[in-house]
């Protein structure tokens, strides 16, 4: 997989395009509940937008289970 540069990386992870996809979801203050995160499923680092159509909303258990299986799996 190819990585992105930084720069593209950081404007992927802005706050303000990370709230306005957690409204989109459903999250009027476009804050997420304690225990959530927003997860990509194309990561940032290889090309992955923050769309709603690319992101999910999971509990923070759940996100550190799928890291490790892609670690392990060697995909990041």
């Amino acid at each position: 997989m190819k990585k992105v540069s930084m720069s593209k990386r950081r404007a992927e992870r802005s706050l303000a395009k990370v709230a306005k996809v957690i409204r989109a979801k459903g999250f009027p203050t476009g804050k997420l509940p304690k225990g959530k995160v927003l997860h990509h499923v194309i990561p940032v680092a290889v090309g992955g937008k923050t769309t709603t159509s690319n992101t999910r909303v999971i509990t923070d258990a759940m996100h550190r289970q799928i890291h490790a299986n892609r670690r392990k799996a060697g995909k990041i």
